[in-house]
């Protein structure tokens, strides 16, 4: 994570105004970091000993080590330390909020029942482990010809017809900026396709109108290069955020196997994996309408969520925190079972999932950040009764 990010949390953390997402990253990344970089990032701060106040729900022993590296640091500034602060490495700081079912009890990981050692000293996996997810895709151009994008690529990637494919700050643009650009409907349309693996999360995507898409793990969407006609038409699959350029006379159509959303100008999210028991839209802002099947549609107003399974229905009191949480760097699990479970930690960690013996019935319900290495995530979930063995690229189930 960059100095700057952390330093905003950090500060944010100082004055009460973080996130409940933002805040568990702060505590993730403290529990992780080396005494020397918390004191590095620290002295780039605006903060002071004493002006880092406790959350009601943070233990005190979190706490307490929280503000003795801080009342280290200043001390270090004036006398040379001979032996480090002792660091507690609490797994609350992956574990925050996190509670788990077993049948219909729901144990809390509170203050006197947080394991002791889940967090990992080091990013880095050890051997056996496996790494989360990165920010990674494939653009497939008109031709055919891929072209492997990843954070280390910058500059332009393609030419498509006349239009300049580029990858600069982290952001794929057609074009380069965001003008809305048209072509006379005779042209060809040129087509391009960006894709993500298992254990890769898309780089944000830029439309030649404006548009903006993240795609989750597992995903990829079909566009053309420039837009023509009466409407805006892409197809997707998998998961995908959309933040549409509004163009009331041309409306934004996203389309899947069995659904189309039609669009305004808004931001929505679309969960339609293959292996799913239905396809969710989420509304965030603006307004949309999901097709299927030829029905009438149902219009969503912000803060709702439709689900498509055979019909169309709204989503009585949806979770729109949960619903985002994968581009906010979270797993969030409501009272989800092991299936649902696994499914997530397959696409992100890029692993199969094997069961030995039958699938246990167990209900999880919080969350988790998606930056910790699967061991780490595993020793979370198996506090349930339900044990884990990492075998090369597989996740192993026990009873």
């Amino acid at each position: 994570m960059e100095d700057a990010k952390i330093i905003a949390l950090m500060e944010g953390y100082g004055a009460g105004t973080l996130s409940e997402e933002d805040t568990i990253t702060f505590f993730q990344w403290y529990s992780q970091s080396s005494l020397e970089e918390f004191h590095r990032v620290f002295s780039q701060s605006s903060l002071l000993p004493g002006h880092l106040p406790g959350s009601p729900e943070m233990p005190e022993d979190f706490s307490r080590s929280l503000e003795a590296d801080i009342r280290q640091y200043e001390e270090s500034r004036t006398s040379v330390l001979s032996s480090p602060i002792r660091r507690y490495r609490l797994g609350w700081a992956a574990a925050i909020l996190l509670s788990i079912g077993v049948g219909g009890y729901l144990f809390h990981h509170n203050r006197s029942s947080v394991p002791s050692e889940i967090v990992n000293n080091n990013r880095s996996p050890s051997p056996g482990d496996v790494a989360p997810g990165t920010t990674k895709a494939v653009l497939t151009l008109a031709d055919g010809k891929q072209v492997i994008i990843d954070s280390a690529q910058s500059g332009q990637l393609a030419l498509q017809g006349k239009t300049v494919v580029q990858h600069e700050h982290g952001v794929i643009t057609y074009n380069g900026n965001t003008a809305f650009k048209m072509q006379k409907p005779s042209q060809e349309l040129l087509y391009n396709t960006l894709t993500t693996n298992r254990g890769q999360q898309s780089p944000p995507l830029t439309l030649s109108d404006g548009t903006k898409v993240w795609l989750n793990a597992l995903s990829s969407i079909r566009f053309p290069v420039v837009f023509t006609g009466s409407s805006r038409s892409v197809e997707i699959t998998g998961e995908a955020y959309f933040e549409v350029a509004k163009n009331a006379s041309m409306p934004f159509h996203v389309k899947t196997k069995d659904m189309d959303v039609e669009v305004l100008g808004t931001q929505f999210n679309i969960n339609s994996y293959p292996g799913e028991p239905d396809i969710r839209t989420t509304l965030l802002e603006g307004s949309v309408k999901v097709i299927t099947g030829g029905a009438r549609g149902l219009v969503l107003e912000p803060g709702q969520q439709a689900r498509v399974q055979g019909g169309i229905s709204l989503v009585k009191d949806p979770d729109i925190s949960q619903a985002m949480a994968w581009k906010r760097g979270l797993f969030d699990f409501d009272h989800a079972n092991l299936q649902t479970v696994l499914r997530q930690l397959a696409r992100w960690y890029d692993i199969e999932v094997k069961f030995e013996g039958n699938v246990p019935i167990r209900s999880f319900h919080g969350k988790i950040t998606r930056d910790l290495n699967l061991s780490q995530v595993i020793q979370l979930l198996q506090d349930v009764d339900v044990k884990f063995r990492i075998e090369d690229k597989t996740l192993v189930v026990t009873q």
